[in-house]
């Protein structure tokens, strides 16, 4: 079960969680914590998990992958599926193998979602058939997020009062809920649930909003000087790759989608991934708020030696 995963942890394990919206950094300041002091990495980015993303999704290259230990980094082919029920048991049987070589787990990236049910734990999970992920898929191909949520607002308006119209995913989970015939009741206890995890989450606020949405205009253009659109070619034709498939929904792969079957120009490609790369940031950013934060790192100008002596202290 994925509970004993967590209860198999040794007594007071640090578990650090570094989180903060896309470009802002995570990556590069939990390999820097890594060269420090004595952690192994668990990727809580969805997307980096399948393997061949990898511009897109800023994956860190081999050599740094090399350098410092990455868990669940290019796990899956890109033609299949993965879920935060399944997140929640990798991350444990993660949790285990680090502490039992007395490291510390660091867990970093921006899929908030993920990490605040790996945090609470799930009440239920969906178990949806081939013919239901058909349905599903249909309808967010024909109909833009807007009219679905209109439409099962009129059926229920508290299924929908607290989602975001930009929100992709709780659009997708939504109609998973709706449309599902199978719904199982889930045992997946929360590390918060754990009396034996000191859990410490590291957000980076963003003092600068004006320095990030420069940023993530210049990491759009370097992803396709660097190559994104052949990335994501070949990734089409090597496993025949659709919109409809979870990996291709990432932002930068489903826009390259669209200007490879020429729905869209190049310029329109560029404008459409820096948009959408700020609009989860900005998304991401409001998850502040549903984080029990112990301490934050300023962007773009952060103090590495507070930090530095803030997680020393912590696990001395």
């Amino acid at each position: 079960m994925i509970k004993d995963y967590y209860q198999l942890i040794i007594l007071m394990t640090n578990i650090i969680i570094l989180l903060g919206p896309t470009a802002s950094g995570k990556s590069n300041l939990s390999q820097r914590l890594a060269s420090d002091f004595p952690l192994e990495i668990i990727n809580a980015d969805l997307y980096s998990i399948f393997r061949g993303l990898d511009i897109g999704t800023a994956k860190p290259k081999k050599k740094i992958l090399t350098k410092h230990k990455h868990h669940l980094i290019d796990e899956l082919d890109p033609d299949m599926e993965y879920n935060v029920s399944k997140y929640c048991h990798n991350v444990g049987k993660c949790i285990q193998e680090i502490t039992s070589l007395n490291k510390t787990p660091i867990i970093t990236g921006g899929s908030m979602m993920y990490v605040h049910q790996l945090l609470n734990g799930l009440s239920h999970q969906y178990s949806t058939s081939d013919t239901d992920l058909k349905l599903i898929n249909y309808i967010l191909n024909k109909y833009t997020n807007e009219k679905i949520i209109n439409a099962v607002s009129k059926y229920d308006y508290e299924l929908i009062k607290k989602i975001n119209v930009n929100d992709t995913y709780r659009v997708e989970k939504l109609l998973e809920r709706l449309i599902s015939s199978n719904y199982v009741l889930s045992d997946t206890q929360g590390l918060y649930r754990n009396p034996n995890l000191r859990i410490t989450i590291i957000f980076i606020n963003i003092q600068d909003r004006d320095v990030l949405r420069k940023n993530i205009q210049e990491r759009t253009l370097a992803m396709l000087d660097e190559g994104l659109i052949d990335e994501v070619k070949n990734l089409r034709d090597n496993f025949k790759l659709t919109n409809n498939h979870q990996s291709m929904k990432a932002i930068g792969y489903k826009e390259t989608l669209q200007y490879l079957s020429n729905e869209i120009t190049f310029k329109e490609l560029i404008n459409s991934i820096t948009i959408s790369t700020q609009q989860l940031a900005k998304r991401q950013i409001t998850w502040m708020n549903k984080f029990d934060i112990d301490y934050q790192h300023l962007y773009p100008d952060g103090d590495y030696k507070k930090l530095y002596d803030y997680v020393g202290n912590l696990l001395n």
